[in-house]
């Protein structure tokens, strides 16, 4: 099957890199804790792995802790710290189920973290407090101001931490530049496998287990080590470094400018703000966004209507709620999502779909007027 895929926030392809160094993983036996050579030889490809990731955020190989994904990553944080949480209004469902007495902050018409409603939060109490915001919008690929976040965080000696999962190979998140105290990332989103992912750690901040056990992952993740998944994250996070976005973003502004062309009152949204060069959420009017996922599924496309990380549900989004969105708009959105593998025949194979799905509902309106 030909099929087209153009949902990569959801998940992205398996990288040549990591395909290679699954298979070469699978080839040994042995368990990383085992003492034995075969434990040895395991526990070597791990650590390398560990070093991968380290590098990529210019940190110590003893920050990085390896886990399931993300939401583990961002459960382990929000749930280990002894203090008042504020986190955004527009954060992945991980964030916001990880703890519902979290503050809110407030995002502008654009998804960006309003800064004023962020210090307002601050000023409240000067109780141990951690800031949770995301790098930058899986939905809308809206890209957060983390250096203001972070300034601002750090005058009221808050601790910091970001859900960089859209940004890692996108944008450049350098733990000395950024001054983040922790960073949770997800394998898949990258090119490694699903299930594995990570957390760049603070070690001067106490982090309270998740998971208790064998004291693997020197004691903060316990039990036994996914090597397979880790060795794949190692070398996708570092080829993707090396990726060249700016095709990409040109390609993903051409699509727009074609379906303002065909279709003026579509709403893009996040439009005037910084977003991730591969991201495109908007609302066509008069078709509703499961509709639209399911005519591009029939003639083989893939695309989202939205987080993929709702029980498989098309859903209302929260992000586009706190964005100001209102009905219809909010029923008829979509995301297409590229990446540096997506190609012109793809995206205009993309435009002549949705143009015939909006041509014909379009055709449709005008027959139910007339009768």
């Amino acid at each position: 099957m030909n099929r087209i895929y153009l949902d990569h926030n959801a998940t992205t392809l398996l990288l040549p890199a990591a395909h290679t160094a699954v298979l070469e993983a699978m080839s040994q036996l042995g368990n990383a804790s085992s003492v034995h050579s075969n434990g040895r030889n395991v526990r070597s490809l791990l650590e390398e792995a560990r070093g991968q990731v380290a590098d990529y955020f210019t940190v110590k190989s003893s920050q990085i802790v390896f886990t399931s994904g993300a939401t583990e990553a961002n459960n382990m944080i929000l749930k280990g710290f002894p203090g008042r949480i504020i986190t955004s209004a527009i954060e992945h469902d991980s964030v916001l189920e990880a703890t519902k007495a979290a503050l809110r902050c407030q995002v502008d018409s654009e998804g960006r973290v309003d800064l004023n409603h962020l210090e307002n939060l601050l000023k409240e109490s000067d109780q141990p407090t951690l800031v949770s915001i995301m790098a930058a919008n899986n939905e809308t690929g809206v890209i957060q101001p983390l250096t203001d976040i972070v300034t601002m965080a750090r005058q009221y000696g808050a601790k910091i931490h970001s859900d960089a999962v859209q940004a890692i190979g996108k944008l450049p998140i350098k733990w000395s530049d950024l001054k983040l105290d922790f960073i949770s990332l997800s394998g898949h989103k990258i090119g490694a496998l699903q299930g594995i992912g990570a957390l760049v750690i603070n070690e001067y901040i106490p982090l309270s287990p998740l998971l208790r056990g064998g004291g693997q992952e020197r004691y903060y993740r316990s039990g036994t080590e996914n090597t397979i998944g880790i060795v794949s994250l190692g070398a996708a996070i570092k080829a993707c470094a090396s990726h060249e976005w700016s095709e990409t973003e040109h390609l993903r502004d051409q699509m727009e400018a074609q379906l303002l062309q065909l279709c003026p009152a579509i709403t893009i949204f996040g439009q005037k703000t910084r977003r991730l060069p591969n991201t495109s959420c908007f609302a066509t009017p008069g078709i509703a966004s499961n509709t639209q996922v399911m005519h591009f599924d029939l003639m083989g496309i893939s695309v989202s209507a939205g987080s993929a990380c709702s029980s498989g549900k098309v859903k209302i989004s929260p992000v586009l709620q706190a964005m100001g969105v209102k009905e219809p708009a909010l029923s008829q959105s979509l995301r297409v999502s590229l990446s540096p593998f997506t190609t012109f025949h793809e995206s205009q194979k993309f435009i002549d779909t949705w143009r015939q799905l909006y041509e014909r509902t379009q055709e449709n309106l005008k027959e139910r007027i007339a009768s």
